[in-house]
């Protein structure tokens, strides 16, 4: 509908979907672009190659390096939701939550880069946040569970960065 001034006479309902379109489809990136100014998007094959990486690199590295394969995961889930490929998305929700609890495990006060690590876990906090907004009743629990986990992650590594 267009008011008498010729601008769209938009209700709350419709421009609250807009945004949300457009913050799933078009993501944040001004935390990930922080740490990573060439990345492109990884296919489930490199990131796999990540968390191997991760897993067997040394104590101090491997906080920082989770925290890229969750970045990574989260990135791949939301363009499988925007697909609409469900069951991939739900697959990835809950390797994410995997993910997260090996990161909490290496998490240690003497991690290095562990402030790029929460810049990273507040990027996905946020993009699970705003996915979290346009998934379906199915995969709602699943997003919930792995927005928990996440959330809790964060509030570690933040603890340990503001003990030092």
């Amino acid at each position: 509908m267009v008011t008498q001034s010729g601008s769209p006479n938009w209700n709350c309902r419709e421009a609250g979907l807009i945004l949300v379109s457009l913050l799933v489809f078009f993501p944040f990136t001004n935390s990930a672009r922080a740490s990573h100014p060439d990345e492109s998007a990884l296919d489930a094959a490199a990131l796999i190659q990540m968390e191997q990486r991760a897993d067997s690199a040394q104590p101090r590295d491997q906080c920082y390096l989770f925290a890229e394969v969750l970045h990574g995961l989260t990135e791949l889930a939301g363009r499988e939701i925007a697909a609409g490929d469900e069951q991939e998305a739900t697959s990835t929700l809950t390797h994410i939550d995997s993910v997260a609890a090996k990161m909490q495990k290496a998490s240690a006060g003497n991690a290095k880069r562990l402030k790029n690590a929460e810049m990273l876990l507040e990027h996905v906090t946020r993009r699970l946040n705003d996915m979290a907004h346009v998934v379906s009743n199915s995969q709602r629990t699943a997003m919930q569970t792995t927005l928990q986990s996440i959330d809790h992650l964060h509030t570690q590594v933040l603890a340990v960065i503001f003990a030092k």
